[in-house]
């Protein structure tokens, strides 16, 4: 489906094999996107099953699933990836895979995590991995465990000391064989942001209808840069000569950009309207240094009707899209007129520093634990910046 504003899309595939007796096969697939100007959105779906018997002792079955899912818009990016598995065997069985990986990005926070979890047979293995960062803190959680039964012990013999492993390291007081054992561990590592710093700010003077930026002299010497007057290929925008003056730069407040047409050969006529940018100097609020702030309003792009070629050139070659028609199928390419369109634009904001933070050191802290039956353990240290000293800690417990 494709307007003005975006176009959608969408595929299904299923199939399937069967042999009574022998196999039974399953799959599916689907995909479904989404783009406009404002976002792109993506999504993919995957699931198979599986039987299969061949003569004795081979036997196996399963069901696989996946999923993924991308977003894209202004400032912001969502990715997820999903895994899940199982497959029974005549020989191993892989009672559980799961894999999830994710990614969130926005200009606040951002977050990437990493989980996976398999069970195979009766032994279990996980991990959690995450790593974020806001506006009060940046951390890496890094956590794993190990779970299964370990009556095989038992049967392990240590000459030297005539004892089974399990009886040497004395798990009948604390366990038994029918229980299910675990080795859990995890760490983190935490630096706190200290909402001071050194700040280094552009001086800026404000007139009616500009901002002006004093420039840098080096030994009485001004850098001055002069641009050319240059056309824009394939548009008929002609880009006035501009002096840069290094000793003083200026902002205007309203720029007010030149309507111009892009004519791209075997592509339809664009028209671009008069676009006014305009800035806003910002003195330092809730942000730790002042800002300009740039906004390009809305505005509307003009495309009229237009027909679809039938043949293309390049350079001195012609593509006649009509003959290589008529070599996959025997039919001719119909007329296709697309009418006047009018696609809207949406409202660009974004911000530019005008000078640079440099923050003071906050508080950096670590712990590590180990977690089983037999034994915990705990272990913290840290360092923090105070007003008027240093404090540093360790904990074990």
């Amino acid at each position: 489906y494709l307007n003005s504003k975006g176009t959608r899309s969408s595929v299904k595939l299923q199939g399937a094999s069967k042999v009574d007796g022998i196999w039974n096969l399953e799959a599916k697939e689907s995909f479904a996107g989404e783009a406009t100007l404002q976002r792109v959105y993506a999504t993919w779906d995957h699931n198979t099953k599986n039987h299969v018997q061949l003569p004795p002792p081979f036997l196996t079955s399963g069901e696989h699933t996946s999923k993924a899912i991308l977003e894209l818009s202004p400032w912001k990016i969502l990715a997820l990836v999903q895994v899940r598995a199982s497959q029974s065997h005549s020989f191993l069985d892989l009672n559980n895979l799961v894999e999830e990986m994710s990614l969130n990005i926005n200009t606040e926070n951002q977050k990437a995590s990493w989980k996976s979890e398999i069970e195979v047979q009766y032994l279990s293995l996980q991990n959690d991995v995450q790593l974020s960062n806001d506006q009060e803190e940046t951390r890496l959680d890094v956590a794993g465990s190990l779970e299964g039964y370990l009556w095989f012990l038992n049967s392990i013999a240590l000459p030297i000391y005539d004892k089974t492993v399990w009886e040497f390291l004395k798990l009948d007081v604390t366990t038994s064989t029918d229980r299910k054992q675990y080795l859990r561990a995890s760490t983190a590592l935490v630096y706190t942001k200290n909402p001071r710093g050194y700040v280094f700010s552009v001086p800026v003077q404000e007139l009616a209808d500009k901002f002006v930026i004093p420039g840098l002299k080096l030994n009485n010497l001004n850098l001055v840069l002069v641009t050319p007057t240059f056309q824009v290929p394939f548009t008929d925008l002609q880009v006035p000569s501009y002096i840069l003056d290094s000793s003083e730069i200026k902002v205007y407040k309203k720029l007010s950009t030149s309507p111009f047409a892009l004519n791209v050969p075997a592509l339809p006529k664009v028209k671009f309207p008069e676009v006014d940018v305009l800035t806003k100097y910002s003195e330092p609020g809730d942000s730790s240094v002042s800002f300009f702030e740039i906004t390009v309003p809305k505005f509307q792009l003009t495309v009229p009707q237009y027909t679809y070629p039938k043949s293309i050139s390049f350079g001195n070659a012609v593509l006649d899209l009509n003959e290589m028609a008529s070599k996959i199928a025997d039919f001719r390419l119909p007329d296709i007129t697309v009418p006047d369109q009018t696609i809207e634009i949406p409202s660009i904001k974004f911000s530019v520093p005008a000078g640079i933070y440099i923050p003071y050191f906050g508080s950096l802290t670590a712990r590590f634990g180990v977690a089983s039956p037999l034994y915990n353990a705990t272990w913290s240290t840290g360092l923090k910046n105070k007003e008027d000293h240093v404090e540093t800690f360790l904990d074990s417990t």
